[in-house]
């Protein structure tokens, strides 16, 4: 009887701390999803849910999601934040990051770096909406930079990848970013202040 007690007890104890693990998407913060904004500001923006796709030849998972978009489309700050990072590298090419403040960091990554005539001859000034340092303040709704395929994107189809991490790990979030899109949708084709479109 002692041994199926002492059973009893150990499951009931793993059932216990299994409950207080938890997702990290899951957390207090959740309503930060549910506020943000859509990224690119173009009405002709493309995505779909590429959430942990197979990437370099299957060696790698997509961990974010590509808004696809015209070349120079501007990117937005999908929250207001601080800019954590403005930089460049061989894969991810020209990218900004905002820290929230609130264990949440938004990553834009393969912004523009052409100037009409001459691939990749813009650099920083073609990729940032201004000369961005690290502790900036940045609006939600700020422009920031601007849509391209710098890095390894380089010779694919213009776009943004957006990436959304929750104390550093990222998180799939493609329905709050779908329901921000249907949001930029409603405000663009029926704005609230519509009394200019009135005929008399």
């Amino acid at each position: 009887m002692r041994k199926s007690n002492r059973i009893i007890s150990i499951l009931l104890i793993i059932i216990f701390a299994t409950s207080l693990s938890h997702n990290p998407a899951h957390a207090k913060h959740l309503d930060f999803l549910t506020e943000i904004k859509f990224p690119v500001d173009h009405i002709k923006s493309h995505f779909y849910d590429d959430w942990k796709e197979k990437r370099g030849s299957g060696n790698r998972l997509h961990l974010g999601l590509d808004v696809r978009a015209p070349k120079g489309s501007k990117i937005v700050s999908i929250a207001d934040g601080e800019i954590n990072t403005v930089s460049y590298s061989p894969l991810s090419g020209y990218y900004i990051a905002i820290d929230h403040m609130n264990g949440w960091l938004s990553l834009y990554v393969h912004l523009d770096d052409d100037i009409i005539g001459n691939d990749n001859a813009g650099g920083k000034k073609a990729a940032f909406a201004k000369d961005f340092k690290k502790g900036d303040f940045v609006r939600r709704g700020e422009v920031i930079g601007f849509v391209g395929n710098s890095g390894n994107a380089e010779g694919t189809v213009p776009h943004l990848h957006l990436e959304i991490k929750y104390l550093g790990e990222p998180q799939d979030v493609y329905k709050y970013v779908l329901q921000s899109w249907e949001n930029y949708l409603k405000a663009k084709l029926f704005p609230k202040n519509t009394m200019s479109l009135l005929i008399y």
